[in-house]
């Protein structure tokens, strides 16, 4: 004896309603496949989003001593040292891949024989975030860059019985970095320090009228300044 079929328990209206949920479901898929596969098969550009690093290897470098009119930064926290405009020329590691304006250098610099840090806004060389001076320009077609930053050094340290006026640096980290926008923090000069300092009529002199300039850090306004 056979068992009888049962009757279908999916009713027009259920029919209907799978249908519908069918029709929904299947698009819904194909987009999510199709966003795999666009995130997955096309990666953006490594430089499209973000700041741009590249590399650097000192070739050559010479120091003299600095003008009145460029005095270390941070000089309150390095009393009692002398600065040195240091003039460094070094090999890009790969070449950039569009022309940027306002390059800041990054890096850690010390003292070849005490280790100690030269440059004033980190001498404790707890980090090498700190920007310690701007490239005006870096193009597609240099292999090779060129930049002064002012090291702080002891005022007993003998320099004339160093060739290139400072005797051995130590570089490491070594990098130009350039943020979207061209963004960098502008240079220190004695006028941001103190408008009304002799400094700053030196530098004026040499430079010409002091005007104040947008910085990529604004002021919150809340703290009106401070």
């Amino acid at each position: 004896m056979t068992t009888p079929l049962q009757s279908s328990s999916i009713t027009p209206l259920n029919q209907q309603q799978a249908s519908r949920r069918a029709f929904l479901t299947i698009p819904a898929a194909a987009n999510a496949a199709l966003t795999i596969l666009s995130t997955t098969a096309s990666p953006r550009p490594a430089n499209a989003v973000g700041p741009v690093r590249v590399d650097l290897k000192p070739i050559t470098y010479s120091a003299q001593v600095c003008p009145p009119s460029k005095p270390i930064p941070g000089e309150k926290a390095m009393k009692g040292m002398r600065g040195l405009c240091v003039n460094v020329k070094a090999k890009l590691a790969e070449p950039v891949p569009k022309d940027l304006e306002k390059v800041g250098v990054y890096g850690f610099v010390t003292d070849g024989v005490t280790g100690d840090s030269v440059l004033a806004n980190n001498p404790d060389l707890s980090t090498d975030a700190g920007q310690f001076c701007i490239i005006e320009k870096v193009t597609t077609a240099d292999k090779t860059v060129e930049f002064e930053f002012v090291a702080a050094v002891p005022m007993e340290k003998d320099l004339t019985k160093f060739d290139n006026g400072i005797g051995e640096l130590s570089f490491n980290s070594l990098r130009v970095v350039s943020f979207p926008g061209g963004q960098q923090y502008g240079e220190v000069t004695p006028c941001e320090m103190n408008e009304f300092s002799q400094e700053c009529e030196d530098w004026e002199a040499e430079n010409g009228p002091y005007e104040k300039k947008e910085f990529m850090v604004k002021s919150n306004p809340r703290t009106k300044g401070r």
